[in-house]
């Protein structure tokens, strides 16, 4: 089992990743995802954070990064999902696998890949 994804990806060649996917729902991933990328590397963030960013994005620049946003909803269709939430109607908790650190992140894709869950959290300061 791989346990620290940011060794991980630069035990290939030592340049990193050739793309990362971000859909945690935390800015702070940008970060990371730009750390492992390699020089003209992708990231595809799904999503946006709760926060503002916080960190300089020069790195984009400097690794010549191409970095694309996927949305996959309007506000209507989450206002509706918000209310059917909020009303009862919709549980997510059936899908929720359970959360794990983010060190542990190849164990939680693994009962994904598995069927063993439809659903893991990683929390990147693991609490």
């Amino acid at each position: 089992m791989i346990g620290d994804p940011r060794a991980w990806a630069f035990e290939r060649d030592g340049l990193g990743a050739d793309g990362v996917i971000d859909a945690a729902g935390a800015s702070i991933t940008l970060k990371t995802a730009m750390e492992v990328v390699r020089p003209s590397g992708w990231i595809s963030k799904v999503g946006w954070g709760p926060k503002p960013l916080g960190f300089n994005l020069d790195p984009l620049v400097q690794k010549n990064i191409t970095l694309q946003g996927s949305f996959s909803h309007n506000w209507p269709i989450w206002e509706r999902v918000v209310a059917l939430l909020a009303s009862g109607q919709l549980d997510v908790k059936p899908i929720l696998g359970g959360t794990w650190p983010l060190d542990s992140w190849r164990e939680a894709f693994d009962k994904m890949h598995h069927g063993e869950v439809v659903k893991s959290v990683l929390l990147p300061n693991g609490s």
